[in-house]
């Protein structure tokens, strides 16, 4: 099944997941492997101030005093679900498309969210709420 937003996709989002593998440096101490992992998804920039004052500390973390931080949310649209190995919290490579032909390039905190409960008792997986802070480059 695609999803119900495919065609309207404006962001790609690639984040580090661990692969499960690791390196042993000269040393002999460990790192782990990463391989990307990319989200396609629809952002916009969100008009809800009482979702803007709830993450407001997130947002200040994140992005220090950037008064270019945005909070966008949307949906999934490939994978529609998220992807083993992602995490609330966890930060990426972002490009979006804010305007035709001006994409925008930056990092991405992922942020929690909360599925519908209608949603879930349906077992409706096409439509999965994304949330974040996006800080410009």
């Amino acid at each position: 099944m695609t999803s119900p937003f495919a065609g309207f996709e404006n962001t790609t989002l690639i984040f580090q997941v661990a692969d499960g593998t690791y390196t042993t440096n000269a040393v002999g101490n460990r790192s782990a492997n990463y391989q990307p992992l990319t989200i396609i998804a629809v952002l916009k920039p969100t008009t809800d101030y009482s979702t803007v004052n709830r993450y407001a500390n997130e947002i200040q973390q994140f992005a220090g005093a950037d008064g270019r931080a945005v909070l966008l949310e949307g949906y999934l649209v490939e994978p529609q679900v998220y992807p083993q190995g992602i995490e609330f919290l966890m930060e990426a490579n972002i490009e979006i498309n804010v305007a035709i032909g001006k994409p925008e390039t930056g990092r991405f905190k992922l942020l929690p969210v909360v599925q519908s409960p209608y949603v879930v008792a349906m077992a409706i997986d096409a439509i999965t709420p994304i949330r974040g802070v996006f800080r410009r480059n």
